[in-house]
């Protein structure tokens, strides 16, 4: 088995305020970013033991792993109604998801933007 070695330069770091996004996260051809409010993210920052939590691992990949849910609701959603969901719409749960606190369009780059609230 061979071992690979990563430079630090081949590593990109992400922090939890920028906008969240994987490969597979598109809709007709939309790319779906998240970021999360003020709110959300006083709330993770309680889940981390570092005094730079915002870029903690455990922490982010908590995080993507959340909104993997939430793009697989808006996804449903989509499937069944046709449209996106609204400002105001649960996510993941309806009793302890998250909430749509706004969304954004940008039409060049062809994303969706979602803020999430608690």
């Amino acid at each position: 088995m061979k071992t690979l070695l990563l430079k630090k330069e081949d590593i990109k770091i992400i922090t939890i305020f920028e906008a969240i996004s994987q490969r597979d996260w598109v809709i007709k051809g939309w790319t779906i970013h998240f970021l999360f409010s003020e709110k959300k993210l006083h709330q993770v920052k309680k889940l981390s033991t570092l005094e730079i939590w915002y870029k903690d691992p455990v922490v982010i990949h908590s995080c993507i792993d959340r909104l993997q849910t939430c793009f697989k609701s808006i996804h449903r959603f989509y499937q069944a109604f046709g449209v996106l969901p609204q400002v105001g719409d649960r996510l993941f749960d309806e009793d302890s998801g998250m909430i749509i606190q706004d969304r954004s369009i940008d039409g060049d780059l062809m994303v969706i933007s979602f803020t999430l609230s608690i």
